[in-house]
């Protein structure tokens, strides 16, 4: 009793809760707050003006508040997919954001502390709507690793070379010529005066710009190769419904071939009758669906087949109601396609067919015989034969 208490009590609190895209929103809104508040206060002057360590970080915090609003946007993304580290990521920057707000002292940054407020408020009732797990490969975290590793060895060593260059004195500078050089800019105001500093430089030069492209390899490579693929297969299934599955050439319109054509356009086949034209309309109707092109000429004549492009054809059908003419149709096709050839014959033996190159000889007499048999006998009872 207490249990379904508690899961209606739990359900009724999640529809009142806001939705996961009005979160994401609110995400949004404070990432652009900051990031106005970050570039105005650059042009800004603070309300309280702070000196020391105090006033370095007051300074800081009016550029770092920029990088952080448009870190706040990629999280957004994240939180959009539902992704719970995102969420988790959102709501350290959300408390950063107001503490930017406040150290800026600026009477423009108190939207952004507000609003920040609000929106962890607003995170801590919505926990349980961002639960997709978004583990990262091998590879990416290993490349991630490499780029804290990499920028900590240059902030350290810089730093503990501090003396071997010039215009480097603090942890700050540290970090910005870790950076600059890193990212392959190199304005050149801090640079080494002594071989142990230079070669600290090259090394640095050499595992930043290396260890972020192998990084955005591995973060942004296996999405757009899905996305590739997903476009590939989209494509390859819109070219599948516009272009028919197989391509059959017709020699002769002997026997059945007219519901032999009309099946095969039925099954979105490609379908190319050669006739002498004396009956070219009689094998031409029917319901297809598929694209059926009637060409007069001899099935037997060697420029016709050379017109025709057998060795495009998926399948060969011969049936041309002669038998001498049906396996000279045969061995001219074989010559010319490795395809599957198919015989319709009640003349010729199926022997010399099948030697012509023929893979499978019908005689509709004979299967007519043998359905009569079998159902004479009980043998097909449950089958239906029709014309």
């Amino acid at each position: 009793m207490l249990d379904r208490a508690h899961r209606s009590l739990r359900r009724a609190t999640q529809q009142h809760q806001p939705s996961a895209r009005a979160v994401v929103w609110l995400v949004t809104a404070i990432a652009l707050v900051s990031i106005a508040t970050g570039l105005l206060a650059i042009i800004t002057q603070p309300s309280v003006t702070a000196g020391g360590s105090l006033g370095l970080l007051q300074s800081a915090s009016e550029f770092s508040g920029t990088v952080l609003g448009f870190a706040l946007l990629v999280t957004a993304w994240g939180m959009r997919r539902g992704f719970r580290l995102a969420y988790l990521v959102a709501a350290v920057l959300i408390v950063l954001a107001a503490a930017h707000g406040v150290v800026q002292s600026r009477l423009l940054s108190v939207p952004l502390v507000i609003l920040s407020i609000g929106g962890l408020v607003v995170l801590a009732f919505t926990s349980a709507r961002f639960t997709r797990s978004s583990a990262l490969t091998p590879t990416q975290l290993g490349s991630f690793v490499a780029i804290v590793g990499v920028g900590c060895y240059g902030i350290a060593g810089a730093y503990a070379l501090r003396h071997q260059f010039s215009e480097l004195h603090t942890v700050v500078d540290a970090t910005y010529f870790t950076v600059v050089t890193a990212s392959t800019v190199g304005y050149g105001d801090i640079h080494p005066t002594s071989e142990a500093g230079r070669l600290f430089a090259i090394s640095l030069a050499i595992l930043g710009p290396t260890t972020v492209a192998v990084a955005a390899g591995s973060l942004f490579g296996p999405i757009l190769q899905a996305r590739l693929t997903r476009t590939g297969q989209r494509a390859t299934a819109h070219a599948r419904e516009q272009t028919p599955h197989e391509r059959v050439v017709v020699l002769g319109t002997a026997g059945p071939v007219s519901n032999v054509v009309a099946e095969l356009g039925s099954r979105d086949s490609s379908v190319l009758v050669v006739t002498n034209g004396e009956d070219k309309n009689e094998h031409t109707t029917g319901d297809e669906t598929g694209e059926t092109t009637v060409q007069t000429g001899d099935p037997t004549d060697e420029a016709v087949l050379e017109s025709v492009h057998l060795e495009e054809a998926d399948a060969v059908l011969v049936a041309t109601g002669e038998a001498a003419r049906d396996s000279y149709a045969v061995l001219l096709a074989r010559d010319r396609t490795d395809a599957r050839i198919v015989a319709i014959s009640d003349d010729a033996s199926p022997g010399a067919l099948e030697r012509a190159g023929a893979d499978v000889v019908l005689s509709p007499a004979q299967i007519l015989t043998n359905a009569a048999v079998d159902a004479t006998l009980g043998a097909g009872e449950n089958e239906t034969y029709s014309s």
